[in-house]
């Protein structure tokens, strides 16, 4: 388990506000919220980000953002591949060991799986967040948190996708753990040993929504680190582009490991259209051309239902309302918001499972209609909506927990409430710790209960916390809130590491190139002298960044700075050299070398490619004819070439033509000339003694 840093506070006093009932039924969830005070949204969207961090997964979580976290299932560094086969594996698995690593990430919801699916989802709705709010997370004082959270996410989806050579898709392990062994552990992930399967997409087995989601979400990131990271940016993006064209040249729908959980349909075309947007928004693609009228997107595509984890058209419609001001896009959303009943001033919509997560998907649509107004209907119908949630309602609960002063402590969550003695969420037992900023499904229409095996009320999830990232993001432009209030908060509440630096108060370490180097020079092996017209190549394993390629006629030695950034470097990263083409008249017995350098002990490497002068061939002056012997009827070939040479020269296909090696032959007259009537004269020459040699490079 985690270290605790923070026993100095003290839960007693905010256990005393929040709510010890073990089981509280509740009703009547359209009525009208009772009378508050202005909740803090700048507040509520810091809080939020935490819940990232108690669903992280892998190392790095020990004395990290939350006390009462610490590093678990890092066996996922050595998953075993499984029945993966084919060329997928030699590049999953080079090595051949049967492991690969597939640590990091975040587990789903209240269990310890990684679905790449409501990763991917949830990446491209905090972008989302910051795109439809520029600088929102900036002035609620928590950019370097969220800038993490989207590097914790961005960083495992890379990770599990396998780039071949070309830098297309080989595989993707899109879930792992299986879910039904999962499910079985009511245990904290600090102390779970159990087998976590990988279940993997490969081009002759795809789920194309899944590596278009995925696709969504690393373009997102791209968004959010294009000026603060261009480096990371452009890795995010290039594996983007690689899933996007993964998803749409290999369709396919499979559901191995998500079939119980976010089992998906044969419809991939709206997570493809939301990749397609992000990527043309961070100048990385084409403008989508689908526009949507009355729910139909075109091509049998048609919407109806909320932005989520598995329909995203709404997402991609309000993505695209804010790039492009079209009109079309805005209607758009305003049909399928009615459609949903909408949002209104004094009545909660309950439309749905996980109502907390549905309702903040619904606010998107109208604060984007609301076109930054926010004495619209469309806006204040949200935030009334949003008030609900933070609390403003019958119960006094906010939904988001750690927020206001009472919030549900029953909570489906493994980490945060891991019971005890065999007690499971069956026999309800009370949260261990709070799980700051954890959005629960809260009420629905059949009203609320607060109970650790109600999962559809207290339990929450990535998608959950993504769409109020969303929600939250828009209340806080339009409606503000004050951004210092949450300080104080994570001072005080003992599972929070206020230690904890996201970021950094000290320049980044600009890493000197000319201790990161690698010197390449072509030489003759006899003489040493530098050599031009070697064709060379350098170019790291698994096509991380882009191929250098020379010709030694323009830079020989050539120096390679090998640097952190494009190129991703990494401890005892590996490259290969190869040498594509020799300078005329060189061979080498040797065209490729594997390079492999220690960066955490920088040194130059020297590559000194020695080439040896090939053999001169063995020629017969004058044989015209290639029968090894020097006669007059080569003499009289070369004649006939030159009168006929549509019936002798080398284009035709019988015995009477020349062949490329006897026209070389025959050439002895100036060497590299062509043939002419004196080349035949001098072989006549040579058969009558008249000269000693037809070597016309003879000395």
């Amino acid at each position: 388990m985690a270290h605790f840093s923070k026993l100095k506070k003290t839960l007693a006093g905010l256990m005393g506000t929040v709510i010890a009932a073990s089981s509280i039924p509740f009703t009547g969830a359209g009525t009208i919220a009772s009378a508050a005070e202005e909740n803090n949204y700048y507040e509520a969207l810091a809080m939020s980000l935490y819940f990232f961090d108690s669903n992280a997964c892998g190392t790095g979580i020990t004395d990290g953002p939350l006390t009462w976290r610490g590093d678990c299932h890092t066996y996922d560094a050595q998953a075993s591949v499984g029945s993966l086969g084919g060329s997928a594996k030699s590049v999953v698995d080079p090595d051949g060991d049967g492991k690969v690593d597939v640590s990091g990430g975040w587990h789903d919801a209240g269990d310890h799986i990684k679905f790449n699916l409501t990763i991917g989802f949830a990446l491209s709705s905090l972008g989302m967040s910051e795109y439809f709010n520029p600088g929102v997370y900036e002035k609620a004082n928590c950019r370097d948190h969220f800038e993490y959270e989207m590097r914790w996410g961005a960083d495992y989806l890379m990770k599990t996708t396998f780039l071949d050579s070309s830098g297309q898709v080989a595989a993707v392990a899109h879930t792992v753990a299986d879910g039904g062994t999962d499910h079985s552990f009511w245990t904290p992930p600090e102390v779970q040993t159990y087998d976590r399967p990988i279940f993997w997409l490969t081009p002759s087995d795809n789920n194309s929504a899944v590596s278009c989601e995925m696709a969504a979400g690393l373009a997102a990131a791209a968004y959010v680190f294009k000026d603060s990271d261009p480096t990371y940016s452009a890795e995010c993006a290039k594996y983007a582009k690689a899933l996007l064209e993964f998803g749409t040249k290999h369709v396919g729908n499979n559901t191995g490991g998500i079939s119980n959980f976010y089992g998906t349909d044969a419809q991939y075309q709206d997570e493809e259209a939301v990749a397609q947007a992000w990527l043309w928004i961070i100048g990385e693609g084409s403008k989508p051309s689908r526009v949507p009228n009355n729910k139909d997107y075109g091509g049998n595509q048609y919407d109806g239902w909320v932005y989520s984890w598995d329909k995203v058209w709404q997402g991609y419609a309000a993505l695209m309302y804010k790039a492009t001001g079209d009109k079309a896009f805005k209607d758009e959303l305003i049909v399928e918001l009615q459609g949903q009943n909408g949002l209104k001033v004094g009545t909660y919509n309950t439309n749905g499972w996980g109502t907390s997560r549905i309702n903040c998907a619904l606010q998107m649509d109208a604060y984007t209609i609301a076109d930054g107004d926010p004495n619209s209907e469309y806006a204040q119908g949200a935030k009334w909506q949003l008030d609900f949630i933070l609390g403003n309602n019958n119960l006094g609960y906010s939904f988001l927990l750690g927020y206001g002063d009472k919030w549900p402590v029953h909570i489906h969550h493994r980490a945060a409430n891991p019971g005890g003695d065999g007690v499971t969420s069956a026999q309800n037992p009370s949260a261990k710790y709070t799980n700051y900023g954890m959005l629960v499904g809260g009420i629905d229409g059949s009203g609320y209960e607060d109970h650790a095996d109600r999962y559809q009320y207290t339990e929450g999830a990535l998608d959950y916390n993504g769409c109020f990232a969303i929600a939250c993001a828009y209340a806080a432009t339009l409606f503000g809130g004050d951004p210092s209030t949450f300080s104080a908060i994570e001072a005080s509440a003992a599972e929070i590491n206020d230690s904890f630096k996201f970021g950094s108060d000290e320049p980044p370490v600009v890493v000197d190139p000319i201790q990161y180097k690698v010197e390449v020079k072509v030489t003759d092996k006899e003489t040493g002298e530098l050599l031009s017209g070697a064709e060379l190549e350098m170019e790291r394993h698994k096509s991380y960044g882009d191929a250098v390629t020379w010709n030694t006629s323009d830079e020989n030695p050539k120096t390679i700075q090998v640097t952190d950034g494009a190129w991703e470097l990494q401890s005892q990263d590996k490259y290969t050299l190869t040498l594509k083409s020799m300078p005329d008249g060189y061979t080498s017995s040797q065209t490729t070398w594997e390079i492999g350098f220690d960066l955490l002990n920088p040194s130059v490497t020297n590559i000194n490619i020695e080439l040896e002068k090939a053999q001169a061939e063995e020629r017969i002056w004058g044989d015209a004819n290639c029968d090894g012997q020097v006669l007059l009827n080569d003499a009289i070939l070369v004649m006939q070439v030159i009168g006929n040479p549509d019936a002798f020269g080398v284009t035709g296909n019988d015995a009477n033509h020349i062949t490329d090696e006897g026209m070389k032959n025959a050439d002895v007259y100036e060497n590299g000339s062509g043939i002419t009537n004196q080349d035949s004269l001098q072989i006549q020459s040579y058969l009558l003694s008249l000269l000693g040699s037809l070597n016309p490079n003879a000395k």
